[in-house]
């Protein structure tokens, strides 16, 4: 009963306290303005859009080497991974057996130049004789058949030496192209096959300078620069891609852009039905060697000519799930939503290709703190440029092509001429 009344006068000031902390003056949030933001006019260039595929690099020339005769290697006159020349020495095969033969072949055709030459001292002796009756009919068709007979074993034997020459020089194995060679895979001492059954491989060699790059361009890429070249040069549509000289830049897998362009100049004859693509060739120069056979690179083609576009930085671009915005403040001062087109990239810039027009002020930071139709508070700044058009890019027929503003300058001109 006693902790009862004890406890009782404390719950009845706690009551009383919080009664007098309600009833007190309520605590006012700060009040903020429009959030900063910086704007800056949207602006219009020229630019290019461009198509990356990837690509792989292969040697224009390919070469695996064989020996064509058999016999046991004697030397190995080249450094693993070296450049060779057309002509420089690789291999030796023991050439003893192939030279006794050759050496045969050439005493065998000795011996039957002096058969010849024997076969035709009697055949003029015997000529002289019958007509005198000295030497029978008989006996002179003999001598006419034995030194036609000594003549064609000469040219046997000539053809004999020319096929053991051959075969002599075969155990001497040079480079058939320029290139890079490969390791050697069989050493000094070891039995080279040749032949068409199991012949050994000895060594491979690739082309250094130029080299191929193949990639596949999908069949819409293709129908438009079909379309394209049909509107620009009112060429066939199935024409060679080599005619049309198509620059590509080549850029590494490290994100290096390799300083020589390429140039297209093959295509395949028929579109791959699994994967709707085409294969294309670019030939690339190589000086430095570089590009090694089986690198992965991107390839850059140009889809089309230069033209004027509405460019604003990509940080400006909002998402609203499938669809995209931008902020612009209005002449009272008022974020306005505006929804756009995007188009390609251009360095940090993006190309907007509707909902959007030169000159307006696109909110480019803050757009985090901005909410539709209400003020913003605006420092103003300008746009950054996009990345300057590479001309070796386009193709002849888009470089010789004015922009709007020249065209436009152009037909002002005309009449103060006249």
């Amino acid at each position: 009963m006693t902790k009862s009344r004890t406890l009782f006068p404390c719950f009845i000031f706690a009551i009383l306290a919080v009664t007098l902390v309600g009833c007190g003056r309520r605590r006012e949030l700060p009040k903020t303005g429009p959030p900063p933001v910086t704007v800056a006019p949207a602006i219009k260039r020229q630019v290019v859009d461009f198509d990356e595929y990837t690509g792989h690099v292969e040697a224009v020339s390919s070469v695996d080497v064989y020996a064509k005769v058999s016999g046991y290697l004697d030397k190995v006159a080249f450094e693993d991974g070296a450049l060779v020349k057309t002509g420089q020495l690789l291999y030796l095969i023991d050439k003893r057996t192939y030279q006794a033969e050759y050496d045969q072949a050439v005493s065998e055709q000795k011996l039957y130049e002096a058969q010849e030459k024997l076969a035709n001292v009697t055949l003029a002796r015997n000529e002289k004789l019958v007509g005198k009756g000295a030497v029978s009919q008989e006996a002179f068709d003999e001598a006419v058949a034995s030194a036609a007979e000594a003549t064609a074993q000469v040219q046997a034997s000539q053809s004999d030496i020319a096929a053991k020459k051959v075969n002599l020089d075969y155990c001497t194995i040079n480079s058939p192209i320029d290139g890079r060679i490969d390791r050697t895979y069989v050493t000094i001492g070891n039995l080279i096959q040749s032949g068409v059954g199991n012949p050994t491989l000895l060594t491979t060699i690739v082309s250094v300078d130029p080299v191929y790059i193949y990639f596949d361009v999908d069949e819409l890429a293709l129908l438009k620069y079909i379309e394209q070249s049909v509107e620009d040069k009112d060429q066939r549509a199935d024409g060679s891609l080599k005619e049309r000289k198509i620059p590509v830049e080549i850029s590494l897998a490290d994100g290096t852009i390799y300083p020589h362009l390429g140039l297209v100049d093959f295509g395949s004859n028929e579109v791959n039905a699994a994967t709707g693509t085409l294969t294309v060739r670019a030939v690339v120069p190589n000086p430095q060697g570089t590009l090694r056979p089986g690198l992965f690179t991107r390839v850059k083609v140009a889809a089309g000519p230069p033209y004027e576009a509405v460019l604003v930085p990509q940080r400006a671009i909002g998402a609203n799930q499938s669809n995209r915005f931008v902020y612009v403040m209005d002449d009272k001062g008022n974020a306005i939503v505006k929804p756009v087109t995007l188009g390609s990239k251009q360095g940090p810039l993006q190309v907007v290709k509707t909902g959007l027009n030169e000159g307006e002020q696109v909110i480019v930071n803050g757009t985090l703190l901005v909410r539709p139709d209400k003020p913003v508070k605006a420092e103003h700044t300008t746009m950054p440029e996009p990345p300057p058009i590479d001309k070796n890019l386009l193709r002849n027929e888009d470089q010789e092509k004015p922009s709007a503003d020249e065209t436009k300058a152009e037909v002002e001109e005309k009449p103060k001429q006249s």
